[in-house]
């Protein structure tokens, strides 16, 4: 009789323990879900930097989204890809004015228009009244030497751009 009782409440336990361990595994599921959707928004909502760096960003036509870091010693450029999800280190610059979807004159599209930091022979700059230059967004280092333009200033480059 004591052995049909132990059977009996063995059996009770585990028909309790059932439902325990279903929801266990349903908010384990859950869980999962959910962490895998967080990766999907860390790739799109947070940045590879710092959110109080964020100095600008623009959409470009493919829907690529362009990213202007500021840190200690200039501008970095990333391009966040939609389609991968994915960030990508472009390059830097001394200072970023601002990014166009062309310019006349100038074959290449989504250009942007930036100051690097000119050192002459022997040392000292010009930081006063720097060159204005435009440059490739596929330029991964951008120079005076590589550069598709310059402009007087912005107001100027108005007349002759399109600007995102």
């Amino acid at each position: 009789m004591i052995k049909k009782i132990m059977k009996w409440i063995k059996l009770i336990l585990l028909l309790r323990l059932i439902p325990f361990f279903m929801i266990l595994l349903a908010h384990a599921n859950a869980n999962a879900n959910a962490n895998a959707n967080a990766n999907e928004e860390w790739n799109v909502k947070n940045l590879p930097f710092k959110k109080s760096n964020l100095q600008s960003s623009y959409t470009l036509d493919d829907g690529d989204i362009i990213y202007i870091e500021q840190f200690e010693r200039g501008d970095r450029i990333w391009k966040y890809d939609v389609k991968n999800q994915t960030f990508k280190k472009l390059t830097f610059v001394w200072n970023f004015i601002t990014l166009a979807k062309y310019c006349e004159g100038i074959s290449e599209k989504d250009i942007y228009f930036a100051v690097n930091l000119e050192y002459h022979l022997g040392g000292g700059t010009k930081i006063d009244n720097p060159q204005i230059r435009i440059f490739s967004l596929d330029d991964p280092s951008p120079w005076r030497d590589s550069d598709l333009g310059i402009v007087p200033n912005i107001d100027w480059a108005k007349q002759f751009c399109e600007f995102y």
